[in-house]
């Protein structure tokens, strides 16, 4: 079914599929959830077949806190990149000089948030790892309220190292200079 049907919730079928072969894993989500939130436990219910590798999605499917997260379980993320004349891009030191990339690295990512949290980051990777919890349930809880937790924006600072990377790798492509 598609995102909506008529005025009235429908489904989203989120399925997951490999160079390999299709239909490795799916879901049926109810409403119309942000794909992001159920992407790393698809990962994880796949029916076979090798642990992908590199996860590739549509512009809809990312947040900091999914870059960080999927970082961290060993994934390489590459979303397709929405508004990217507009996109923020994040730096580790304030005062360093970009260059031309000064006006749009004008995000700082704090590392003493990322070191204070880091055993917590690495708890909740582990029990995502392990099926001890879904990533779903830990993305639900680090958003709690609309706004991200202390331990949410850490992942969130993480994930923006990893974001900026990406998308400075797909300007740098040869698609993109050309």
């Amino acid at each position: 079914m598609g995102r909506r049907a008529g005025q009235r919730r429908g489904a989203t079928w989120l399925n997951m599929v490999s160079d390999q072969a299709v239909g490795t894993a799916g879901m049926v989500l109810s409403g119309t959830p942000r794909d992001s939130m159920h992407l790393i436990d698809l990962l994880y219910r796949r029916d076979g077949g090798r642990r992908p590798e590199v996860i590739i999605t549509d512009a809809g499917s990312y947040s900091d806190v999914v870059f960080g997260l999927l970082q961290l379980l060993g994934f390489d993320y590459r979303p397709q990149l929405a508004d990217l004349p507009d996109a923020k891009l994040w730096r580790i030191d304030r005062t360093a000089d970009y260059g031309p990339l000064n006006a749009t690295a004008r995000g700082v990512v704090d590392l003493g948030r990322i070191r204070r949290h880091w055993p917590d980051m690495l708890r909740i990777v582990g029990s995502i790892h392990t099926g001890q919890v879904s990533a779903y349930d830990v993305l639900r809880v680090l958003s709690a309220g609309g706004n991200l937790t202390q331990l949410g924006e850490a992942l969130a600072g993480y994930g923006r190292i990893f974001k900026t990377l990406h998308v400075l790798a797909f300007v740098d492509g040869e698609p993109s200079r050309n």
